[in-house]
């Protein structure tokens, strides 16, 4: 997690206490030149348990983080990224934690970083990925004082919706079978996740949760980035997102879809999940790496 070789900013090993009575593992990255307290960001994974880097174990060399990371750094802007709880060097059970658990802990990475004398509290925000773009709107809704907030492919929708059009989408795929098959597998859908969220917390807020009645309570500057390619979370939720920003009040609310992006914001010809540990590239281009570092910068002013 060490910068790399020549950065211009340092990397710091950092412990978070959070309200739960754990603490989370995590880098800070700090640009090296400043004058008084600089911005921050919280970085925000996606759904599952990862690391920092936000690493995926079948996509070997996809290190998003890592790279927001380093650009962000480069621009003058700190950045805190930390492995979810009860993963890697983190205390916590993921087992009973639900989405607004971890919204928990990214409202405990915001206090830290408050309590810093080098972090400029005025300036902070969050960039969330995939579940993390979910997680992102609810913490803002309620802290104001957030600077700004990034989605990256976040869902417009409940976890029943995406799940259902998830499988849609791979049963469609799938030559092998019949349209009574295909029909039959996305019936029994609802009864599989029912079964699940009987067990599993995490699953039973998951399918009833509305990321757009939180996104109308918003009130600080938003940009939403999807990729066009992406078939975990359509590019048409950024679109419904981006209303019920706006729908609230907020008058801070950009939208940009890459079109050749997939939902990991990797450039991908189909967007199909089962090819991404194929792709040629597992890095993020730089032109979704510039479209958010200068919103962010443009915000931190």
């Amino acid at each position: 997690y060490a910068p790399p070789a020549g950065a211009p900013y340092t990397g710091e090993d950092v412990r978070v206490p959070t309200t739960a009575g754990f603490a989370l593992a995590g880098t800070l990255t700090i640009p090296k030149r400043r004058n008084g307290r600089v911005p921050a960001v919280v970085l925000i994974t996606g759904s599952g348990q990862e690391d920092r880097d936000e690493a995926i174990p079948a996509v070997p060399g996809y290190k998003p983080f890592r790279q927001l990371a380093d650009t962000l750094g480069r621009r003058g802007i700190a950045v805190l990224r930390l492995d979810d709880r009860g993963y890697g060097d983190s205390g916590g059970d993921a087992s009973t934690a639900t989405t607004a658990d971890y919204a928990s802990d990214i409202r405990a990475a915001l206090a830290y970083l408050k309590a810093r004398p080098d972090i400029d509290a005025k300036h902070l925000f969050l960039i969330g990925h995939s579940e993390g773009g979910e997680i992102a709107p609810m913490v803002a809704a309620s802290d104001p004082s957030i600077a700004g907030i990034v989605t990256l492919a976040g869902p417009a929708l409940s976890g029943r919706e995406i799940s259902r059009a998830q499988v849609t989408y791979a049963v469609n795929r799938d030559s092998a079978l019949s349209a009574t098959q295909r029909d039959s597998i996305v019936k029994s859908q609802n009864t599989i996740l029912d079964s699940a969220a009987a067990h599993q917390p995490w699953v039973k807020y998951y399918l009833t949760y509305d990321p757009v009645a939180t996104a109308r309570q918003v009130r600080v500057p938003v940009l939403i980035l999807q990729g066009g390619h992406d078939h975990q979370i359509g590019p048409d939720q950024a679109t419904t997102l981006a209303a019920a920003f706006r729908a609230g009040g907020d008058k801070d609310v950009t939208v940009h879809v890459f079109p050749e992006v997939d939902h990991l914001f990797l450039v991908d010809p189909t967007g199909d999940p089962g090819s991404y540990p194929m792709l040629p590239s597992k890095s993020i281009g730089g032109d979704v790496l510039g479209t958010l570092t200068d919103w962010i910068v443009k915000h931190s002013k």
